[in-house]
């Protein structure tokens, strides 16, 4: 039986190599045109962006504005909203206490939970710790945080997760890059905490050291930056006034930072402000998760802020374009290119689909190790992203299979349904407002 299968496997490696040496390479290119136009092009620039911040020294507007915050020291309020987290609560205010940057307000705001959490954030606030509100009724992460930046008294705000710890120097790096006028936020440097876990928590792992650790590091360069997560960033309050804080999500990061830009203002990255989260570490757990988020780039990307596409609007700016741009080609074209490659294929080149196939997964592994290689060396925790490596083979069929069906399946549901409006992660009578009166 192992005969006959390893046979098999030779005569079929053989058909493969057959195939690459009877095509010229332009026709091999224009056989495997996803791989070679979109995914290709992709890696090639945000390495050689990524590569080239490496030998960049730091500019001296950073140093002087380094040396400014640490003697004025502004106050920053640090906004806690929280469902349910009665476990994690205290374990992150430890954590935020422990930061270095010596002038903080952290504000809890319990959000008409019902394990405990209040308890919790009562005793944390007797004991001088935190600043502390909670609504008697859910309204939604969204109510929670302009219930929190309302009540702010800082300069600027950082923006968190009840569930997640940071190393100790992380609001310092979030400041720091506020050293240019036009930086009105700036995202943090997300890392899976549990990323031993299992298969699923280590694929995740890479996926943030692929898409946070070098692909907002590339956006950020590039000034397209259009995300900060709301587990973790800093934003100036005068911005968070300006344009009217979070609306209803799920998404409602991504919606406000849209906002921000659309208002004249740049998205800044600091890789150095580390923020460990929890990952799912089930499937359906992580399904529910990647529908909720996927669901968000038709909601706002394609239908809320579409204007971004139109030359005639006033919302209208060439880095604003680029940047919707690359989240829909690459993201949602991306996706969509999946099921049509595979019927183009089998109408086409039915006798050579597996042959391709397996090519493509191959060639798909040298780009994985080589984009893990660079994430490598301008990692912050290479000793931790070290432990991933045997995993990168794997990572390709995750995203290339599992993570494009999800994003497929969210995008259809989300363009046909508008699903979003119905999420149960946002109160009924919350999205109800949001239906009824969000930009169509």
């Amino acid at each position: 039986m192992l005969n006959e299968l390893y046979i098999e496997l030779s005569q079929f490696v053989e058909g493969c190599l057959r195939l690459v040496d009877s095509l010229s390479l332009w026709q091999l290119a224009l056989i495997m045109w996803p791989f070679v136009f979109l995914s290709v092009p992709r890696y090639i620039v945000s390495e050689l962006v990524v590569l080239g911040l490496m030998f960049r020294s730091e500019p001296s507007e950073k140093t002087r504005f380094r040396q400014k915050l640490a003697v004025e020291t502004p106050l920053v309020s640090i906004l806690l909203p929280g469902y349910n987290e009665a476990d994690t609560l205290e374990t992150t205010v430890l954590s935020l206490r422990e930061q270095s940057y010596p002038n903080l307000e952290i504000i809890v705001v319990n959000d008409g939970s019902s394990d405990g959490m209040g308890e919790i954030g009562r005793r944390l606030a007797r004991r001088g710790w935190v600043r502390y509100f909670e609504h008697r009724h859910r309204g939604g992460k969204s109510s929670a945080e302009n219930f929190a930046a309302n009540a702010a008294r800082g300069e600027y705000m950082v923006i968190c997760d009840a569930d997640s710890t940071f190393d100790r120097h992380s609001v310092w790096h979030l400041l720091v890059e506020f050293y240019r006028p036009e930086i009105q936020a700036v995202a943090g440097n997300l890392r899976v905490r549990n990323g031993g876990t299992n298969l699923l928590t280590r694929c995740q792992a890479i996926q943030y050291l692929f898409s946070i650790g070098v692909g907002r590091r590339t956006a950020a360069a590039a000034g397209t930056l259009s995300i900060v997560s709301g587990a973790f960033g800093a934003l100036r309050s005068s911005i968070v006034k300006q344009v009217g804080g979070w609306e209803a999500g799920p998404g409602e990061d991504g919606d406000l930072t849209t906002k921000i830009c659309l208002a004249g203002g740049q998205i800044g990255f600091a890789p150095k402000a580390i923020c460990m989260t929890d990952a799912p570490d089930n499937w359906w757990a992580y399904f529910r998760q990647q529908l909720r988020w996927n669901r968000s780039t038709v909601r706002f990307r394609i239908r809320k802020y579409r204007g971004v596409f139109n030359p005639f609007a006033r919302e209208f700016n060439t880095r604003n374009l680029i940047s919707a741009l690359d989240e829909v080609i690459f993201e949602v074209i991306f996706a969509i290119s999946l099921p049509i490659y595979v019927c183009w294929m089998l109408l086409n080149h039915a006798e050579i689909f597996w042959q391709v196939t397996a090519l493509v997964t191959v060639l798909y592994v040298f780009v994985n190790v080589f984009h893990y290689l660079v994430a490598l060396a301008v990692s912050e925790r290479p000793q931790l992203d070290l432990q991933l490596a045997p995993y990168i083979p794997l990572y390709g069929l995750f995203t290339g299979l599992y993570l494009r069906t999800v994003r497929l399946l969210a995008y259809a549901d989300e363009y046909i349904f508008r699903r979003s409006y119905w999420e149960t992660y946002v109160p009924d009578y919350v999205q109800e407002q949001s239906r009824k009166f969000d930009t169509w």
